[in-house]
């Protein structure tokens, strides 16, 4: 039996763009990350609705809270992502080598009616230091984290 498929390169080029960018930011390369147990206080989880909130986002809820030392140096791998950190107002440079929170919420309103879209905030010392938003699906993206009239549907 012979399966054949057509391959849309574009998108399978962006695809692969991104899981590069992931893999390199949070897997592979010098981010290393670590679950939270703890619970995450309901002040400091209304903090981040309102902030989300501010910039046009719904949130459906805290979707998991993780630690994340950011790389002593950022090397050239990193240039797409902090171009999507640059793009949502972040600059990470001056934060090498903390460790930071991430915290990720749903978002029930993108504008394309996307589902699985997640907004992650990194926050360190309790102020946004960055962030950015993303699809959960495999053929996904992720844009810095802009208001929501910025993104086109």
């Amino acid at each position: 039996m012979i399966l054949t498929a057509k391959v849309n390169w574009k998108s399978l080029s962006a695809v692969l763009s991104l899981a590069a960018a992931f893999v390199l930011c949070f897997v592979g390369g010098q981010m290393e990350t670590r679950v939270v147990s703890a619970s995450v206080p309901d002040d400091v989880m209304q903090a981040h609705r309102d902030y989300l909130a501010a910039l046009g986002w719904e949130t459906e809820g805290l979707v998991s809270t993780d630690r994340v030392i950011l790389p002593e140096e950022f090397t050239p791998e990193y240039e797409a992502y902090l171009s999507v950190q640059a793009d949502g107002g972040f600059d990470l440079l001056p934060c090498a080598g903390e460790t930071v929170t991430r915290y990720t919420y749903a978002v029930s309103n993108y504008p394309s009616g996307e589902e699985e879209v997640l907004a992650d905030l990194l926050v360190l010392d309790g102020a946004v230091v960055g962030g950015e938003l993303r699809s959960a699906a495999l053929d996904g993206f992720m844009i810095g984290l802009v208001p929501r009239e910025q993104v086109n549907s």
